[in-house]
């Protein structure tokens, strides 16, 4: 079962008194009223949130390196190894490749493959701690906001 997410807070300045507010799961709060623990856990949202939004775009960059790499490679994959070889092969969309084989240049784009894919792998991991720690941040924040005055 999924747990629901707490909404991204969002902060604005209330038109008459031009006192700040923070909006949670469509509840308005006085920044003033938050006490100072309620204060850290919003801005630990906001710092992961914003480490989130850094994660997917060095994500989405990885990812378009490595489909550059990925079709630079197929135009350089020499002929497929005997189906049978297990020692120094490479396995690209299901066919086996003889290490040996490939030129220079492939295995230079083969190691930039590699290595993109594995940035990609240590970029999903990030993206799964900092979810983590966003929902840690934000049960903290619900904690606190009881003990808040609502406006």
């Amino acid at each position: 079962m999924a747990k629901k997410q707490t909404q991204r807070p969002k902060t604005a300045k209330t038109p008459a008194a031009g006192q700040q507010t923070v909006t949670i799961d469509g509840v308005r709060y006085s920044l003033s009223n938050l006490s100072e623990p309620a204060r850290q856990q919003l801005a630990n949202i906001q710092a992961t949130d914003a480490e989130m939004e850094r994660a997917k775009t060095q994500r989405s960059i990885l990812q378009t390196a490595r489909n550059a790499y990925a079709q630079s490679l197929s135009g350089q994959l020499p002929k497929p190894a005997h189906p049978n070889r297990k020692k120094d092969v490479v396995v690209i969309d299901g066919t086996k490749y003889a290490r040996e084989d490939f030129s220079e240049e492939a295995q230079a784009t083969l190691s930039s493959l590699q290595f993109a894919t594995g940035q990609i792998t240590q970029q999903d991991n990030m993206l799964a701690v900092l979810n983590t720690a966003r929902a840690g941040y934000a049960q903290a924040l619900k904690a606190e906001l009881p003990k808040a005055r609502k406006r």
